[in-house]
């Protein structure tokens, strides 16, 4: 009774979510098509009127209201496309918040201009508004467009173009209509299955677990060796938690990314590539044995406080030989701060002497350390970073580990 409880409160609470996400998904679709439209139709709009008003207009022109002539012709010339993009109304606005211009396809009574929209026109930032206005005496959704009309690299007015709202909906509708039945289908037809599955493994584990007592001896032994394992490794990240900074683990992480990327440039070995992540996503650990005082001091540090500082490699050797499994990794990190030319820490040593996912290690180290903010600079932008890994080429930086860092694609 108690597991048909379960199965009833697992086959609730998933059609729950199940129709959450789908209505969740199809707003969001909604939204997302309802911009790209709108988007769409801003830009389609300003480049036409750009090419049709432009060679009309002198720069004089929109310091004050058209002359008749020049009125008479932008409506000749509007005419066509007016009808064709189905526009209620085009006001032309000067930088004096004077309308030189409109023209209204049909009667309209709208709203005063939203001011708003419009300074942010005029700030070269095109915009829209959904409103409600009359058209023909009927209250009707529309959409305002704010467009700035650039000349020289000058603002000197705006155009206001109103079109019904029901374009958009009329575009939109079908397309979500048949994304939902899609979308519903699909998370109805996975849902069934899933309560199946579920229903069925709940079976097939009552008939297993006799045969899995069976076993208690070999699963034992098994869980004895995970069992050490575990231990070994939550005793070093219990450690690493007690002393954790938010910095150390999103630059552990970048390191570990841009490492990878190297090494691949590199054309590392699989096993090569496993422990130089392993190396560079620990390289940091042992900072968390370093007072926070001095990890994230905003000055400069003392000579003692950067004797504590050069301390972390040793310290994350310490916190993680106690896993078996990361023997290999050790000297990794412990040398990452080492200098090709040598004068670097713990050991000094230089070189190929360095392993090499250490000198990798390194590179990456240094970059996302210069671009990244600290307490007391702001980060370097990503060509200055480059080129102090260059001016350092063949000093602190082994120059074959810095060439392939300059081949590789940061931002993906």
């Amino acid at each position: 009774m108690k597991k048909l409880s379960l199965l009833k409160y697992f086959t609730f609470y998933s059609l729950i979510a199940f129709l959450f996400t789908g209505f969740s998904l199809i707003l969001f679709i909604n939204g997302h098509m309802v911009n790209d439209k709108i988007n769409s139709m801003e830009q389609m709009t300003h480049i036409s009127l750009d090419y049709i008003v432009e060679p009309e207009l002198s720069l004089t022109d929109y310091s004050t209201a058209l002359a008749n002539e020049k009125y008479s012709m932008l409506d000749i010339k509007l005419q066509h496309f007016i009808e064709s993009e189905n526009i209620l109304s085009i006001k032309i606005w000067n930088a004096n918040n004077s309308v030189i211009y409109s023209k209204n396809n049909t009667i309209i009574e709208t709203n005063d201009s939203n001011k708003n929209n419009l300074n942010e026109a005029f700030k070269n930032k095109q915009n829209h508004l959904i409103s409600k206005d009359l058209v023909n005496g009927k209250t009707i959704k529309v959409i305002r467009i704010y467009l700035p009309i650039q000349i020289n690299n000058s603002i000197l007015g705006v155009y206001e173009i109103i079109k019904p709202y029901d374009e958009i909906d009329m575009h939109i509708k079908p397309v979500i209509r048949n994304i939902s039945i899609i979308v519903f289908s699909g998370l109805i037809i996975l849902y069934l299955l899933l309560i199946k599955i579920m229903y069925d493994s709940s079976i097939k584990m009552l008939k297993q677990n006799e045969a899995l007592i069976h076993k208690s001896n070999d699963l034992e032994e098994a869980y004895s060796k995970l069992n050490s394992s575990y231990k070994s490794t939550i005793l070093a990240l219990s450690k690493a938690i007690d002393a954790r900074d938010k910095y150390t683990a999103g630059h552990s992480e970048r390191v570990t990314n841009l490492s990878l990327k190297i090494g691949q440039a590199l054309n590392l070995s699989s096993d090569q590539l496993n422990a130089l992540e392993i190396a560079a996503l620990f390289h940091d650990v042992g900072k968390i044995g370093i007072p926070d005082k001095v990890l994230n001091k905003a000055g400069k540090l003392t000579d003692e406080e950067f004797n504590q500082i050069k301390e972390h490699p040793s310290i994350g050797v310490d916190i993680l030989k106690t896993i078996g499994f990361l023997d290999k990794t050790l000297p990794m990190i412990f040398h990452h701060h080492e200098k090709y030319k040598g004068n670097g820490y713990p050991s000094g040593i230089s070189g190929e002497a360095i392993p090499l996912e250490s000198r990798i290690i390194c590179v990456a180290d240094s970059y996302d350390a210069m671009t990244s903010d600290r307490p007391y600079r702001k980060g370097m932008p990503h060509t200055v970073a480059v080129d102090e890994l260059i001016k350092y080429k063949g000093i602190q930086f082994d120059p074959q580990i810095v060439d392939a860092f300059l081949q590789i694609n940061i931002k993906e």
